[in-house]
């Protein structure tokens, strides 16, 4: 049995290796990757995975170039292959622990986007897969290095995008207050009227620091297919 699947991002527009039992991505590559534009030019993707999100902006902005940071080998691996198969050439994909600061990278992006782990170690029952482990299960002490450089990476003008559990958020604001950031907050909810489960948060440089909270991204329309706005993101 192979251990990786041959999929598609972007109806069929991109071919995608991911593994074939282990983290297998979900919908938020597509949010992130659709919050870029032409104006980014150098992106950062911290923690990428397999690399959906690089792959998705590599496509979408030829112009642009497009850094992954992973320390999972097999992960950064499936994102080489990917990048080959679709000549993606201003994707690069580097093997490093996001935890640690590289300080070639300070103030260096214009826009950095990442989805971490959603869920931290000793409070829940880890899996055996080393690819689900990474991808899902942090230790607090990490995810706070990981915020803390994300926000590093950013260039004076650039900003951030971040998509995380809902019921972290007081953890990750507890660290972006010790910042002087404009911090906006888009509760992601899988149908109208529901608790939302995810978060996408926007961080930018600011005199001060200062929390908004915008309208909330809906996931699903009451026929449980893709909202008009998410649709369009797959494309």
């Amino acid at each position: 049995m192979s251990l990786y699947t041959k999929d598609h991002l972007l109806e069929n527009k991109i071919v995608y290796f991911q593994p074939q039992r282990g983290y297998r991505s979900g919908i938020e590559p597509i949010i992130l990757a659709a919050q870029a534009n032409h104006k980014d030019r150098l992106i950062l993707d911290l923690g990428s995975g397999c690399g959906p999100i690089t792959l998705i902006l590599a496509y979408r902005l030829p112009h642009s170039k497009i850094i992954g940071l992973e320390n999972n080998k097999f992960h950064l691996e499936l994102s080489h292959k990917s990048k080959l198969e679709n000549k993606l050439y201003n994707a690069e994909f580097k093997n490093e622990d996001v935890c640690f600061l590289n300080q070639k990278y300070v103030k260096y992006f214009d826009l950095v986007l990442s989805n971490p782990p959603f869920f931290f170690e000793n409070q829940v029952i880890k899996s055996k897969n080393d690819s689900i482990n990474n991808a899902k299960y942090i230790s607090k002490e990490k995810s706070e290095k990981w915020f803390q450089n994300l926000i590093l990476y950013m260039s004076d003008s650039g900003r951030a995008l971040i998509i995380n559990r809902f019921e972290n958020i007081e953890f990750m604001l507890k660290i972006f207050r010790l910042f002087n950031l404009l911090v906006e907050i888009t509760p992601i909810l899988s149908f109208k009227d529901t608790k939302p489960k995810n978060v996408l948060i926007s961080l930018k440089k600011n005199k001060k620091y200062v929390e908004k909270t915008k309208n909330e991204i809906i996931i699903h329309s009451n026929s449980s297919k893709y909202s008009k706005q998410v649709e369009d993101w797959f494309r």
